[in-house]
């Protein structure tokens, strides 16, 4: 990472009062999809990115898109139901029923929350509802787009 990205990053998170090690991070379907398919540990990656403690987190939502997806998402989703990742029961209304819904729901509630995504129609979503960055994959890396 060169000196101008790290500082950039730095300046950030120093900006935002309320965001303070640490860093809770919500993952989306397609993001832990590529972090597999990429060979990034998910821990490891994340510290290394926030340089700080990061907490994971995954909603139900998302568990739950990923045992409909079947045999192809079963290993996303067995690393998913490690106990170090935290689970998010949903707190939006019943008729949501994609996940790219309930995140944005979810981040509407929790300000401080950090997305992780690869997706882009959900980026553009996330950046009308917060002012918080996005975590997304770049060459086998962990980055925030700010």
């Amino acid at each position: 990472m060169s000196i101008n990205k790290y500082n950039t990053k730095l300046k950030f998170l120093k900006s935002k009062k309320c965001v303070t090690p640490p860093f809770f991070i919500l993952i989306d379907t397609n993001f832990i999809f590529f972090a597999l398919k990429n060979k990034i540990d998910l821990f490891s990656g994340f510290s290394e990115c926030f340089l700080g403690k990061t907490v994971v987190c995954v909603s139900n939502c998302v568990l739950l898109e990923l045992e409909k997806l079947g045999q192809k998402f079963r290993l996303a989703l067995k690393c998913l139901r490690d106990n170090r990742i935290q689970k998010i029961n949903c707190t939006h209304p019943a008729n949501i029923v994609y996940a790219d819904d309930c995140i944005c729901e979810t981040i509407k509630t929790f300000q401080t929350l950090f997305v992780a995504t690869c997706d882009k129609s959900l980026k553009q979503r996330i950046k009308k509802i917060s002012s918080m960055p996005i975590v997304s994959i770049k060459k086998k890396k962990f980055v925030i787009t700010l």
